[in-house]
């Protein structure tokens, strides 16, 4: 928002994305004609803003604690991989990584599918299973040859569905 001063007179100009909406004259007048316009406007950002789905990462951190933790040399499972099931063992290694690229503890938020296989001590076949099925339910993405990712969505499913059993310690 940028305002001008001339006799008197206000300039106010509003720039949203690819929005641009000029307002000019008194500066009631200007205050009026641009609340008139975000009391139009904010029914439809408010809408927008309930149908983008975001990750809050202070809050997935303070779920996370017991289950992970962030030392000198990365971001460590604390919970035994025989506690939990395969399924849930790949969603919380990309969790891990997602989380371990945003604290600028790793280079990348996607694993390998070697890495996945090591870090999960699954078999390949079950292993290419499981992750066939997240990439279906849209909770990780295949961002190149054998390597995966969760996604935005993956990470809000993982938060409702697989982080309380791991709070509890069941399958």
């Amino acid at each position: 928002m940028t305002m001008t001063a001339d006799e008197g007179k206000v300039e106010v100009l509003v720039r949203y994305r690819d929005m641009e909406v000029k307002f000019n004259g008194t500066p009631d007048e200007v205050t009026r004609a641009f609340l008139q316009f975000m009391e139009k406007m904010l029914p439809s950002l408010e809408l927008v803003s309930t149908l983008v789905l975001t990750v809050d990462l202070e809050k997935l951190l303070r779920e996370l604690q017991g289950i992970i933790a962030v030392t000198a040399e990365g971001i460590i499972l604390t919970i035994s991989r025989e506690s939990i099931g395969e399924r849930e063992a790949i969603l919380l290694h990309l969790v891990k990584a997602s989380v371990g690229f945003q604290l600028s503890k790793l280079e990348g938020d996607s694993l390998s599918i070697a890495d996945i296989l090591t870090l999960t001590g699954g078999k390949p076949s079950t292993t290419a299973a499981r992750l066939s099925e997240l990439v279906d339910l849209g909770w990780v993405d295949r961002v190149g040859r054998g390597e995966y990712r969760i996604t935005t969505f993956g990470i809000k499913s993982f938060e409702e569905s697989v982080l309380p059993k791991l709070k509890t310690g069941g399958k």
